[in-house]
């Protein structure tokens, strides 16, 4: 994998989720065609990331331990990264309250089809903190950072793979705290060479979310919460005072956990560093090779339609 395949392989993802969205709702409009159960919607949406994900990594033959990110971790860093994830939920909650002035809750809207539908509990940790994480993990912080990373530039490669992961969403709300999301569990897969970590994270937010909208569940069958615009700015203040010091704490976290791993706390220090690859050539001297850039063609055009498509609900409303 490359940065310039990483940006093909997001463009296709958007492109694939953009295309088939407005096919279904073409069809349902056309020839009133049932919708998916929700189940079935997250998994099949899931795949039209994780597919794409997969052939880009076998044609690439590179190595699939490698590529994915798939090593091990001691216990003591998934401990860890539980502490690391809950100093994150303040700055998360700050940001889900803030895009809600102008955009919809798109967490509380899929709890309320939660509720609509006859779904156990466990089926819906199963998809959704377990299947949809995994499936997003391999993809993000798995083969588009593993590309990314190739150009040297770290910390860029992790704010770009962090950007890519909160626009694949393609609804303004789920887009702000997911980027943050992202560029949090991006420099925890770099601290640990692993996506281990940041699966469990993932599992960790998106499971919450699912008991919260059943313990919630008479309020969203009813319609949702509808929270005043004055009480809504205190909330977002309060979260926000919250999140400076536990993002604060996050940080000091991602240290330790740094430290846990062989390496970590190296690949910490030298992520704001770019270095061009050195050749040794055929008279024996030792040459610098530059390193392609971490912002591609592809990635610029990906992120261009993904924003469009998330400003369209917003231009309607006004």
């Amino acid at each position: 994998m490359t940065p310039f395949k990483s940006g093909l392989l997001f463009l296709l993802v958007i492109l694939v989720s953009v295309g088939v969205s407005l096919l279904l709702t073409l069809v349902m409009l056309w020839g009133g065609f049932f919708e998916l159960p929700l189940t079935a919607n997250v998994i099949f949406s899931e795949l039209l990331v994780f597919i794409p994900t997969l052939l880009f990594a076998c044609f690439s033959r590179a190595d699939v331990m490698e590529v994915f990110r798939l090593r091990k971790v001691k216990i003591r860093t998934l401990l860890l990264t539980v502490i690391f994830v809950i100093c994150l939920l303040p700055l998360t909650a700050a940001l889900n309250s803030l895009t809600t002035l102008f955009s919809s809750n798109a967490g509380m809207e899929i709890g309320a089809e939660m509720m609509d539908e006859p779904h156990s509990l466990l089926e819906m940790l199963l998809v959704f903190a377990l299947f949809g994480p995994l499936c997003e993990e391999l993809a993000f912080r798995g083969v588009i950072y593993a590309g990314l990373r190739r150009s040297g530039r770290i910390l860029a490669a992790i704010v770009i793979q962090g950007l890519m992961f909160g626009c694949m969403h393609l609804n303004i709300n789920q887009m702000a705290y997911g980027a943050a999301i992202g560029i949090a569990f991006g420099l925890l897969a770099e601290a640990t060479g692993s996506i281990w970590p940041s699966f469990l994270g993932h599992a960790m937010i998106n499971g919450s979310s699912v008991i919260m909208a059943y313990q919630m569940s008479d309020e969203l069958s009813a319609g949702g919460m509808d929270i005043p615009r004055e009480t809504l700015l205190i909330i977002i203040v309060v979260y926000a005072i919250l999140a400076i010091f536990f993002t604060a704490l996050a940080i000091l976290m991602l240290v330790v956990i740094a430290r846990c791993e062989e390496g970590g706390e190296d690949r910490l220090k030298y992520m704001l560093h770019y270095r061009d690859l050195q050749v040794v050539g055929s008279d024996g001297g030792i040459y610098a090779v530059k390193r392609p850039h971490a912002v591609t063609v592809p990635t610029v055009i990906a992120l261009v339609i993904a924003f469009v498509v998330m400003c369209i609900p917003i231009f309607v409303k006004i």
